[in-house]
């Protein structure tokens, strides 16, 4: 027989138990990857920017926006402030199921600012690009 002062204990580890069974899991972040080529990027030409998202999570996540912003370059003479993204930020209306590749996004156009031409640096530089969803 159980001792009346480990009921309490007893109640809450169950209850416990229960709720984590019964509400699904926090939400994971969903996970933006861009699919298109952004390499060999060259003064005066734009790329558009394409890609998936994904959704590790067990319940379907909307999202509006996503944003883009390049944070750094494969040649430090040629930095991020060369850059734009046009398009940024952008409106989505998305319904984000669990799984890979579960939506596709596209709309966005990335280029090198007029005066990245008189860089050497700036021949050829591939961007790392940052993306934000909300």
């Amino acid at each position: 027989m159980i001792p009346l002062r480990w009921w309490g204990t007893v109640c809450a580890v169950l209850l416990l138990a229960l709720l984590l069974l019964i509400v699904p899991g926090l939400p994971v972040p969903l996970e933006v990857r861009q699919t298109g080529d952004v390499h060999d990027l060259m003064p005066g030409e734009q790329r558009e920017l394409v890609g998936v998202i994904d959704n590790g999570g067990s319940i379907t996540r909307i999202t509006s926006q996503l944003s883009a912003a390049v944070s750094a370059t494969s040649d430090p003479g040629c930095g991020p402030q060369f850059f734009v993204i046009e398009g940024s930020p952008l409106a989505l209306e998305l319904a984000v199921a669990p799984g890979p590749e579960q939506a596709a996004w596209s709309g966005l156009r990335i280029a090198l600012r007029p005066e990245a031409a008189s860089r050497d640096a700036c021949q050829g530089v591939e961007a790392t690009i940052d993306y934000t969803l909300r």
